[in-house]
């Protein structure tokens, strides 16, 4: 057997280079202003508190808008902490509602200086100092702090069921600030430093639904549409874990609401087969797909990488054989629900038949569809 390690080179360098599973959101359009059909959303609202008044910082990508949108909807007031250059892709009428401030979280905090909130929420910082200069700065005038850290964080994914427990990575010294993974360990850090029992982390995994342009996920539903032979990964029982972008920004809105949920939340998705995840993909888009399980030695043999041609799928062996076995139990109790992964599936290809004709047709992740073609010819000519 191959042991492929992603948590230090291949994970960890692909979830940095989307902003820590936090991908830049092409426009939604129409799509991003509907609401949900029948089914489409995860249950267990609670239903909204008194209104607050909450800060995030970021707020223009790929779950930002999401954390606005359904802020304003509970009531909220919210106020964005940007450098005021990248436009929202949607939502447009909401970001009419938010107050702006401008700023830079390198050297001008200064839009923040004298400001008092209720909560905060900071989706932008892998850079221990920026959290170190906001949570300096906010200490006193904010009752909680929420960080958007990962798991990445951890140290290794060399156990099955890891929860919040388990050991995170440490920099190799304290300026460095070009270590992903152990700088949101030690952003999380410096959070509950700060804010104590007011001091809230969240570890997603691997983020998905409409709007993600890293198509780390959004590889699989615009390949099944497609349908044919669909070459999958080693075993339909091989585990895999995604959360929808919808259902992590909504509940980190209810979480910052409500004073006593401080604490380190993992927020992965419920673990389930990778066969059940292309069976209900297949199923909610009426494909005619058929699926091919390749063993990782012939796909090794053949140059298809884990990650990045297998989007979502590492081999679950050696240190990567937790990745996506991570406990969400303690989230799911702190009120985290996910919609049916179908809905997902539906929402991401009416999403994605929105975009130019150029972006469809080059895939930013997953499986060339030539080379799909030669190997799984090669594998079914094995003898």
């Amino acid at each position: 057997m191959t042991t492929w390690n992603p948590t230090r080179r291949d994970f960890v360098k692909t979830t940095a280079r989307a902003g820590g599973a936090l991908g830049a959101l092409g426009a939604l359009g129409h799509l991003a202003c509907a609401a949900p059909g029948d089914g489409d959303m995860a249950g267990g609202d609670p239903g909204p508190p008194d209104p607050q008044r909450i800060l995030i910082l970021g707020g223009t990508r790929f779950i930002g808008p999401h954390q606005v949108k359904y802020a304003l909807d509970r009531g909220h007031e919210v106020s964005i902490f940007t450098r005021g250059r990248t436009e929202p892709p949607f939502f447009h009428d909401y970001f009419e509602r938010v107050e702006h401030l401008i700023g830079d979280r390198n050297d001008d905090l200064s839009a923040l200086e004298g400001r008092e909130w209720d909560a905060v929420i900071d989706n932008s910082a892998s850079i221990p100092r920026w959290v170190a200069l906001s949570t300096e700065l906010l200490q006193g005038n904010v009752g909680r702090y929420l960080f958007v850290s990962s798991i990445s964080a951890y140290v290794d994914f060399a156990s099955v069921g890891i929860d919040e427990s388990y050991p995170v990575g440490q920099l190799s010294s304290p300026d460095a600030e070009n270590e992903y993974g152990p700088g949101k360990a030690r952003c999380e850090a410096i959070n509950t430093e700060a804010f104590g029992e007011g001091a809230i982390n969240v570890r997603p995994g691997l983020i998905v639904g409409p709007g993600d342009n890293t198509d780390r996920w959004t590889y699989w539903p615009v390949r099944v549409a497609r349908g044919g032979e669909v070459l999958a990964p080693n075993s339909p029982t091989d585990p895999v874990q995604n959360i929808d972008a919808r259902d992590l920004s909504e509940w980190i809105v209810r979480l910052v609401e409500t004073p006593g949920t401080g604490g380190t939340y993992n927020a992965t998705g419920e673990v389930q087969t990778f066969g059940a995840m292309l069976d209900e993909i297949r199923a909610a888009l009426g494909s005619d797909a058929t699926f091919t399980w390749v063993s990782t030695e012939f796909m090794e043999e053949h140059g298809v990488r884990p990650w990045g041609h297998m989007t979502n799928w590492v081999p679950p062996e050696g240190e990567s054989i937790g990745m996506n076995q991570v406990s969400v139990a303690a989230a799911v109790e702190a009120g985290l629900t996910f919609r049916p992964l179908g809905a997902t599936a539906r929402a991401t290809m009416e999403w994605w038949n929105t975009l130019p004709e150029e972006r469809r047709g080059q895939m930013r992740a997953g499986l060339p569809a030539e080379l799909e073609a030669q190997v799984l010819a090669a594998w079914g000519e094995r003898g």
